[in-house]
């Protein structure tokens, strides 16, 4: 392992690599090892560097495309397990299974504002729920008031 520091632009460098890595379809823990094989650097740095890269390639997607590769991935994921269940491999089947329940972890990733709506509408939910007066009904003519 090395004792220099890397500077802001090998940083950088990294993290695209990372991001790249990620982006030809490596696993995490792949991208680990060969970041930190190939700059000589803990697995704790390279998981670092994996994180930065997530997020760079999170951000080269803009978000109305995200909805779109989601939908079409996921589709392929469940013709994926399908052809695995009809020709009997259990491995593959489970293997897409996997990949489904972690793309439905990123649905947040997928559209932001939900949990922007979300956390607005449990914040404003108090002053909502907080009845401070009564409206008064109006009846029409043909109704009658109960007292």
């Amino acid at each position: 392992m090395s004792n220099t520091r890397a500077t802001k632009e090998e940083l950088q460098a990294r993290y695209e690599e990372a991001a790249d890595l990620l982006a030809e379809g490596f696993p995490g823990r792949v991208v680990v090892k060969k970041l930190s094989e190939k700059f000589s650097v803990t697995p704790q740095q390279a998981r670092a560097y994996v994180r930065e890269g997530e997020k760079l390639a999170k951000e080269a997607v803009p978000v109305h495309d995200r909805a779109f590769l989601f939908a079409q991935t996921f589709a392929g994921l469940q013709a994926d397990r399908i052809d695995a269940r009809d020709a009997g491999n259990i491995n593959a089947q489970v293997g897409a299974s996997k990949q489904l329940v972690q793309m439905l972890k990123l649905i947040s990733d997928i559209d932001p504002m939900r949990d922007f709506e979300t956390a607005f509408m449990h914040a404003a939910a108090p002053s909502l729920n907080n009845n401070r007066g009564k409206f008064e009904r109006i009846y029409t003519s043909t109704e009658e008031a109960p007292f």
